[in-house]
């Protein structure tokens, strides 16, 4: 199965969840999943239904990162995943391979 990057790009609660779904189902089935949190959906971290999806999704084996100038404009001390890597859009794709799917919501 081709590698999944799903990007919170927003904080709309209803669309990150069916992307968490689809996050976790795709790494159920095994296949290398990222989930980026992007600067305009890090406020989405202050939600625990959201934390609790997002540490499902990581649970089967989902690597999380997240976006470091949200990050610092949304002041988040501490941050939520102090382990989670940090990078932005220009790193993820660099490092997304040429068969990677990309969804966006």
């Amino acid at each position: 199965m081709r590698p999944l990057i799903v990007i919170l790009a927003a904080p709309d609660a209803v669309r990150a969840r069916s992307a968490l779904d689809l996050a976790a189902a795709s790494a159920a089935l095994g296949a290398a999943t990222r989930l980026h949190i992007d600067a305009g959906a890090i406020g989405l971290l202050s939600d625990a239904a959201t934390i609790a999806a997002i540490e499902q999704v990581r649970s089967l084996g989902a690597v999380l990162t997240l976006c470091p100038t949200g990050l610092a404009d949304a002041g988040l001390t501490p941050p939520p995943f102090p382990d989670a890597d940090r990078c932005g859009l220009v790193s993820l794709l660099a490092e997304a391979g040429d068969d990677a799917r990309l969804l966006m919501a």
